[in-house]
Order: C-alpha cells, then sequence, then structure tokens
C-alpha cells in the first residue's frame, strides 16, 4: 500500500512541475511574421536575470537573412547582427503579464511598449504598442523544445 500512495505522490509532483513548466515564459518560442501569421522569422529565447524578463534572437528563420545587420537601429545598436540580439531587456512580471519594458523592432530599429502574457500553455500572447496598448498590434509566439 505504501509503495502505491509513494507512486501516485511522485506521478502527482511531476505533473505538477510540467505544468507549472507549460505555463512559464521562459524557454524557445517561435516568432511570425507581423503581416502574415504563417511566415516563421526567427527563434527567440525567454529567460530571467536578476532585474528581469530578456528576450534574445538565437536563430533566424529566412536563411538569407541570418547575417543581416540592424541598420535602422540607433544607439549602440546600430549596424549590429540582428542574430544574438537582446530585443527585450528587464520586463518585470505584474498583474500576470511581463511589463515595463521596450521591446525593438529589428526590421525597423523602432522599440515599443511590451507585454507579454501565456495565451495557452505553448502559445504567448505579445502585444507591441506605442504609448498605450490599445495602440499596438498583438502577435503570438509559439513555443518549441
Amino acid at each position: 500500500m505504501k509503495k502505491y500512495i509513494c507512486f501516485f505522490f511522485t506521478l502527482a509532483c511531476l505533473l505538477q512541475i510540467h505544468a507549472v513548466k507549460a505555463q512559464s515564459v521562459i524557454g524557445k518560442w517561435k516568432t511570425y511574421n507581423i503581416f502574415d501569421k504563417n511566415r516563421e522569422e526567427a527563434i527567440v529565447e525567454i529567460y530571467l536575470d536578476k532585474d528581469g524578463l530578456y528576450v534574445k534572437i538565437i536563430d533566424i528563420l529566412p536563411p538569407e537573412h541570418k547575417n543581416d545587420l540592424c541598420k535602422k537601429c540607433s544607439g549602440s545598436l546600430k549596424d549590429k547582427p540582428i542574430l544574438g540580439m537582446i530585443i527585450l531587456r528587464a520586463a518585470k512580471f505584474q498583474d500576470n503579464v511581463w511589463q515595463g519594458a521596450k521591446i525593438l523592432n529589428a526590421k525597423n530599429g523602432k522599440e515599443y511598449g511590451c507585454h507579454i502574457s501565456i495565451e495557452a500553455p505553448d502559445l504567448l500572447r505579445v502585444r507591441g504598442f506605442i504609448g498605450y496598448p490599445i495602440f499596438g498590434k498583438t502577435l503570438y509566439w509559439t513555443r518549441i523544445e
């Protein structure tokens, strides 16, 4: 009987760990074109650092763009490789949303306000906006293993 209780307890713990992982934004995500939602653009890695949430481009999916530079960026990012670029820094978790940081669109060099939240276990909702969230665009990223 003790073996069964121990087995079920272990199983319950493993299922809980899987559920927590599925609800986390941490991991690798596939991004899509803002105008053509079927066209894959990049793989990003979302991770936590001491001061918040970060998003880094770790792969660019159209092979012809792998060596692109951020020509339209300003400041220290100008003419830097897009591959490996951190496009969001130090977002904070507040009211079930990661917010309080700007996200860089490396195609046009502009930064936007950003809210990131879990839509489903493997679907991330990324809202980029100017000024207020109502003035923006929502993108959906899918989790990859």
